[in-house]
């Protein structure tokens, strides 16, 4: 697996590619070698690493900073997820930035009847953040719910703010 780190204003992100593609995301690092250790240890392999601006860590900072929502071309490794998770993750995707959605319409749009906890699980395993933006998923009450396993966590809102701002008429 390959680690490509970035730093962007006082904030190292990074992204583990396996075999090119995406296999996990994570920002706000206080050190090159906090990035490189973290990533390591999700890799649970022999790791590359590569000091360098990426499309994937751009659109992670423009999402983060509320200033770009725009997504390169990605390729996913879905390892490890079953066809029904793969299917809620890639529905999560064409939730524009700006809007929400609840855990049980996105489960009703993939077809799985009654399934806002399941989507909530999903949500937990979610290793794609802010690529796959889980802070666009509340309660069907409008409630923010759970991010980062805390529920009402002020970076959700954070980030749900942003977006909103951005794109208000």
């Amino acid at each position: 697996m390959k680690v490509v780190i970035s730093k962007k204003d006082d904030t190292w992100l990074g992204i583990l590619l396996n075999e090119g593609k995406l296999y996990y995301t994570s920002s706000s690092f206080k050190t090159k070698g906090d990035a490189v250790s973290y990533l390591s240890k999700v890799a649970k392999e022999e790791i590359e690493v590569e000091e360098t601006d990426h499309p994937i860590i751009e659109a992670m900072n423009g999402i983060n900073k509320g200033t770009s929502f725009d997504l390169p071309e990605i390729e996913f490794d879905f390892s490890g997820f079953t066809k029904k998770e793969i299917a809620v993750l890639k529905e999560l995707l064409k939730v524009p930035a700006g809007e929400v959605v609840s855990y049980g319409e996105l489960a009703k749009r993939v077809g799985i009847s009654g399934g806002a906890r399941f989507v909530g699980n999903v949500m937990m395993k979610n290793r794609f953040g802010p690529i796959v933006p889980c802070h666009r998923v509340i309660l069907s009450s409008g409630r923010l719910g759970k991010f980062a396993g805390r529920a009402n966590h002020p970076r959700k809102k954070q980030l749900l703010t942003q977006e909103k701002a951005q794109f208000r008429d």
